[in-house]
Order: C-alpha cells, then structure tokens, then sequence
C-alpha cells in the first residue's frame, strides 16, 4: 500500500508577482510609479505616466552614458596651476644653432691632402657629403648612391671613414661662435658648447644632455643644467655667430646663415624639423616663456597611460637615452625601425653596440624609414608626452645689424681685434654679410605651470550619476534598496519560508504522535492516496 501525499496548493506565480508589483509601484519612491498602478484609474492616464516614467528612463539612461563615456574617454583634465611659477625651478632651455654650410672650404681641401683620397676628386666628395647632411636628398636617388657606395668600396674608403671627414671638416663651435656672452660674462660661456651630430649635420649645442656615442668616438662636455633667476636679455645668452660666407662648401638651403633650435636638454634636437632661421646681418631677440607640468599621484595610480595619454616618470625607460622624452621615444622607435628594415644606423641616431654605420647605399632605406615615423608615428611608435614636462614658448623679433652704436660697443672692439680688420669700413662691411646676434632669455619674470588631475574620481561619477537618476527618474540610495527589498527580502525569502514550512508540515502529517495506538490522521493534514 503506497503511502498518502500531502496536497499543498499556492497562488499561480503571475498573480504572485503582480500583486508584488502593485505594492512595489504603490509604495517605492520612484516617481511616477504610483499614478500606473493606482485602483480604479482611467488607462488615459496610466498610460501617460507610463510614457512619461519611460521619458525618464531615457532621460536618465542617455546622460548617463555620456557620463560615463567622458570618464572612460578623457579622465584627466590639466589645469592652470600657477602662472607665478618661479623660473629658478624651470631649467634654461638647450639652443642649437646648425650652419647652412655643413662643411668649411678650407677644412675639406686641406683633409683631401690625405694620401687616401688622393683618387677622390673634390667635387665627387662634396656631393658625397651633401647627402649624408641632407637625408630627403636620398629618397628618390638609389641609383646615384649604389653607384657612390661602390665607387668608395674600390677605394677602400668604409663609412667610418666618411663620417670622419664629415666630423673635422665641418665647421666648429670656434669656427661659428665670434663671441659668447652668459649672464652678461663672456667666461666661462664656451664651456657649455657641445659639438653634437644632429639631423641637420653636426651642430653645437649650448646647456645640452651629455652625449656619448663610443662607437662614433664622441663625447660632449657635462655639466650640470643651467638656470637663471630673472628675465631679459641680459639674463640669458647672447651669441655673435660667424656665417663665414666665403667658406661655404656644402650647404642644406636656399638661405644664407644658421638654423637655430631652442628645446629641453633632453629632447634630440631635430633642427632640419623644427629650427627657425638667423640670417646674416640680423640681431634675433628670442624671449621665451617656460612652462611645466605635473601630474598629481591620483593621476599615476587611478589612470591608464592610454587614458591619459602621457607617461608618468619611470613608468617608460629608454635605451638610448638617459631620461624620457617624447622626442627622444620617437628618435629610438626610428633607430629601432632602421636597424630592423635596413640592417645599419645613421651617424646622428645612437643604436645597439656593434650595430653597422649606414653606408651610402643604405641612405635611401633609412630615408624612407625617418620618413615613415614622421608621418605614421601611431603606427610604428607609441611615444606619449611626458606628464611632468617642461617646454619652451618663443616669441622671436629680429632686427638690421649692425646698428650705427654698434661700433662704439666693448663687443665690436672685441671681434675687430679677434678679426684682424683694418678700419671701420672693412668691419660694417664683413658684419653685415656675415654677422648675425642671437640673444636667447627669458621674456616674463616667471613661468607657468600646469597640473594633471583626475578629471572624474569615482566619487564625482558616482554624485554625477546620481544627479541624473535623482533628476530624471527621482531614483536614490533608498529607492536601489527598495529594489533589492521587493526582489530579494519579500520575493525570494517568503517563497523558501513558505517551502520550508510546507515541507516541516509534511513531515508531521507522516509520523504518528507518541501514543497513538490507533494510526489516526490529524484532521489538519489532508491526505491523498496514491
């Protein structure tokens, strides 16, 4: 005999959850919910409420989404920290200045003397040496440099020994520089000189990085940065530059006189890039303003790089480079790229130990290779700006030199006795097609500084955020709450409260009290058999 069952009938679950709902809508503090449940209403109205809880919805849902694409997207803002920033915490900027001509006349006649390049005529080395200082010359001249390369490979003449004539024929610091004036003394002013290879030939540059590249065989002065206390050009540097006209041999441009750079110390000086000329016969006043940044510790512990699109101190190291700089990161990303696609490096990008020096064959690959960065840096390169920065505004003003008081100036005695000129004439003359003064210095008494801070934190997106639901929707802490109530504490935990009670019921219905002789059913237990 199979044993009875106990028969446990419960509401059907849509009516459960309807009757939940009404209590839910009656009571939450969501607005607008009441008026669509409410007894005995006109379906006019429920259904403009209806429309208008869903306007809300909407409302709230679309504002919050763009919210929370502008915290995805852009969660940094820089800010004006302070445009009293003192210039005595903003290092003095690097200046290089690049002759027009790469290489002296005279130096390059007297170097042809060498019983090696006897067979090398004048003309041929010129031509030689106007492409290793002109890199865009080489884009659409394979042919010429094939030919070149094999020519100097008969003669036994390596790429180390073209660089070496490009290095002692191009014109020195000494050679450019007629005077040298730092914070209104000429001492010790040619010592912060270095005479560096760019992408423009081989420059000097004053206040720059140290430099070394053994395999090259160069290293520059070290020193440390330079700073200034005041502004004014006579708190700056102040150079009177020799563009020796009549020494010209191999020249990059249309112009006479030099192209001058003004960047941090750190950055790789592209001048053939980003330089501004100084003719000859010209007096330049250069004033720039230093600016820096900084990013607050929020900024480099809440936030990706890729979100905040700069690089935080340590957080990239290069390997060519001693610190980070975004120009410096691209110069490398080159170097990499060149030595990857065209098996060697150019004279003026630093590279792996052992690494080959370009011969003239390899100029047209590396060409197309800088050429690639520059245009296609996202691509090839992921070089962010750093977030603590320091960069230099110019404002550049130029003037005729010489002036009619300049001959009665301590300079003017100084550079017709260092150029052995006979009278004034001679003097205005060789100035005025030659000549030309480059002041460098700060313009205000002080600099700017800018701060990266988080735009959004998560408390600003999350009293956002609820701006927007309080303001669309009437939604709150309590009203999420209520939610969690009505689904979980009044829906979930009733049901399994009822089940377990069913169950303890059941249980009772099948044993027989102690004593009960008689097997006698309770009458509260309704029993079905099977």
């Amino acid at each position: 005999m199979s044993s009875p069952q106990i028969s446990i009938k419960s509401p059907k679950a849509c009516q459960k959850a309807g009757k939940m709902l009404k209590e839910f809508c009656d009571t939450t503090s969501i607005h607008g919910l009441k008026y669509i449940t409410e007894e005995n209403s006109h379906w006019l109205k429920r259904a403009m409420w209806t429309l208008v809880f869903l306007g809300g919805i909407l409302f709230s849902g679309y504002f919050c989404w763009q919210m929370w694409n502008k915290w995805e997207d852009s969660p940094v803002l820089m800010s004006l920290d302070s445009n009293r920033y003192p210039l005595k915490n903003i290092p003095f900027p690097a200046v290089t200045i690049c002759n027009v001509n790469k290489v002296s006349k005279t130096k390059l006649l007297q170097f042809m003397e060498d019983p090696r390049y006897k067979d090398v005529t004048y003309e041929k080395m010129q031509e030689t040496l106007r492409y290793m200082t002109k890199l865009d010359r080489a884009i659409t001249n394979e042919k010429e440099l094939e030919y070149l390369n094999g020519y100097y490979e008969a003669l036994n003449i390596s790429s180390l020994d073209l660089f070496e004539i490009l290095r002692e024929s191009a014109p020195s610091c000494k050679d450019m520089i007629m005077d040298c004036i730092w914070l209104g003394l000429p001492s010790p002013c040619f010592d912060y000189f270095s005479f560096v290879p760019t992408d423009d030939g081989i420059c000097c540059t004053f206040n720059g990085a140290k430099y070394d590249d053994l395999e090259l065989n160069i290293k520059s002065n070290e020193n440390e940065r330079l700073h200034v206390s005041g502004n004014g050009y006579r708190m700056g540097l102040a150079l009177v530059l020799d563009a020796n006209i009549e020494d010209y041999s191999v020249t990059n441009g249309k112009f006479d006189g030099f192209k001058v750079l003004v960047h941090t110390s750190e950055e790789f000086p592209d001048v053939a890039d980003r330089g501004f000329v100084v003719g000859p016969g010209s007096e330049t006043f250069v004033g720039v303003k230093g600016i820096t940044t900084f990013n607050t510790e929020e900024v480099a512990k809440g936030v990706t790089p890729n979100k905040r699109q700069c690089q935080v101190e340590g957080e990239q190291t290069l390997k060519y480079f001693p610190q980070y700089s975004r120009s410096a990161c691209t110069v490398e990303c080159a170097t990499r790229l060149m030595q990857d696609r065209c098996k060697c490096r150019p004279y003026f990008f630093r590279a792996d130990r052992g690494t080959k020096l370009c011969d003239l064959a390899s100029y047209s690959c590396i060409s197309d290779a800088y050429e690639d960065v520059r245009q296609k840096e996202e691509v090839f390169c992921n070089c962010l700006p750093p977030c603590t920065d320091v960069w230099y505004d110019p404002e550049i003003s130029y003037a005729t030199f010489p002036g009619r008081g300049f001959n009665l100036t301590r300079t003017f005695k100084r550079l017709v006795a260092g150029l052995n000129l006979s009278s004034t004439t001679d003097s205005n003359e060789y100035f005025k097609s030659n000549v030309a003064v480059l002041h460098v210095y700060y313009k205000d008494k002080t600099g700017v500084r800018y701060k990266t801070d988080i735009r959004f934190g998560v408390e600003d997106f999350i009293s956002a955020m609820g701006g927007l639901l309080g303001l669309g929707l009437g939604l709150s802490f309590i009203s999420v709450f209520e939610l969690f109530y009505f689904l979980c504490l009044r829906f979930i935990f009733p049901s399994s409260k009822t089940l377990f009670r069913n169950r303890e019921q059941e249980m009772n219905c099948n044993s027989f009290p102690p004593g009960n002789k008689k097997n006698v059913w309770y009458p509260t237990c309704t029993a079905e058999t099977a």
